[in-house]
């Protein structure tokens, strides 16, 4: 039986690491240990013609800051609410209409592909971890000899094998639910509610957490348990480097991780 008064320990921590070096950071976290709100974002600006940079001066880290702003606020003020799940969904939909409005700022050929905003929104309540997924952020259980990972829409697996180019990708696969290979991002699309996935951990003492972007998902499937356990969110961050080359990743990522310590 879970305990309803468990005690965590949180760190965080987060870094630019992009092919581009003089763009800024495009991940967005919130750690609020005392209210038991944890959210990780991953900011996706790409595509003007062949869907492979920005157009405009990082519009993903703009989209970022509306998006958790508005969740973040959102939940605090509703954070005695009954249902964590009804929390969670009102605050994204509400955050994903103002990010509709900010891409209504230029057209969609401007655009090419909307900037958005991926991640994972999570309330700790008595115990147990609600949360909302969209996109490939991670979250890993650490629980005496099992890792268990959680958040990564699965069907990403598949679309990563296809072979298609990034427009094709992003046309095709992103945010259409009617396409059984669709995978969601935060991009103002009325139909993203539809692709948000929504569920529920029961955590215990001994647990080990872990919320992170992309950036060092291969670091935390891979890496030993017992050396996650040890290592601080900086350190993680900085060792996760020797997973940004083949055959793990072509390139390095912002890199943003929550643990937290049950």
């Amino acid at each position: 039986m879970r305990s309803l008064k468990i005690r965590i320990k949180t760190d965080f921590a987060t870094t630019p690491h992009t092919r581009e070096l003089d763009k800024p950071n495009e991940d967005r976290l919130v750690c609020d240990e005392e209210r038991g709100i944890f959210i990780v974002l991953d900011g996706v600006t790409r595509v003007h013609k062949e869907y492979e940079k920005a157009p405009f001066e990082s519009a993903a880290r703009d989209v970022g800051d509306i998006f958790i702003k508005e969740v973040y606020a959102y939940i605090c003020e509703h954070i005695s609410d009954p249902e964590p799940k009804e929390i969670l969904m009102c605050a994204v939909d509400r955050a994903n209409a103002l990010i509709r409005d900010y891409r209504s700022k230029r057209s969609k050929e401007e655009w090419g592909f909307y900037p958005s905003t991926l991640g994972i929104i999570s309330i700790l309540r008595d115990g147990r971890l609600y949360y909302l997924c969209v996109g490939d952020s991670i979250g890993v259980l650490l629980r005496e000899d099992s890792k268990i990972l959680f958040g990564r829409e699965f069907v990403l697996e598949a679309v990563d094998l296809l072979d298609v180019s990034k427009k094709e990708r992003y046309d095709l696969y992103c945010n259409h639910p009617d396409n059984h290979l669709s995978y969601t991002v935060f991009n103002g699309d009325e139909v993203v509610m539809r692709g948000v996935q929504y569920s529920f951990i029961d955590l215990y003492e001994g647990d080990t957490l872990f919320l992170a972007t992309d950036g060092i998902g291969s670091y935390l499937k891979y890496e030993k348990s017992d050396d996650l356990k040890e290592q601080s969110a900086e350190e993680i961050i900085s060792r996760s480097g020797e997973y940004d080359r083949p055959p793990y990743a072509n390139y390095a990522d912002d890199k943003t991780l929550i643990k937290i310590t049950f």
